[in-house]
């Protein structure tokens, strides 16, 4: 018998960036010249950003998955659904790959037989 455990990890304060993307928080931090534009830009990413983190968790939440909080990430975990139907899930809702990781884990468990 095999068991299997699925994590989502869905980071508060960033995403995964696709290439020629900058992150708003980068565009502040150590930067001589911070403009008002760029903390106004940080502050539309951060609330878009934890909107669609609380939707992904209410979708998940919803199947039965535990939530637990972490300094950076919320982090989901359940065994009612399988990793790739977690991330058909999520796509069906419109939450792109860049936005959470998945992480699957199996345990096998020996019986006697």
């Amino acid at each position: 018998m095999v068991n299997y455990r699925v994590t989502v990890i869905l980071k508060l304060l960033e995403r995964n960036w696709l290439p020629g993307e900058v992150p708003p928080l980068e565009k502040i931090q150590g930067v001589d010249m911070v403009r008002p534009e760029d903390v106004r830009q940080l502050g539309d990413f951060l609330k878009e950003r934890l909107e669609r983190v609380a939707s992904m968790m209410e979708l998940l939440q919803e199947r039965g998955f535990c939530c637990r909080g972490t300094r950076r990430a919320v982090v989901l975990e359940g065994s009612q659904l399988e990793a790739y139907q977690v991330k058909n899930l999520l796509q069906e809702h419109g939450f792109a790959p860049c936005e959470y990781e998945i992480k699957l884990e199996y345990t096998r468990q020996w019986g006697i037989m």
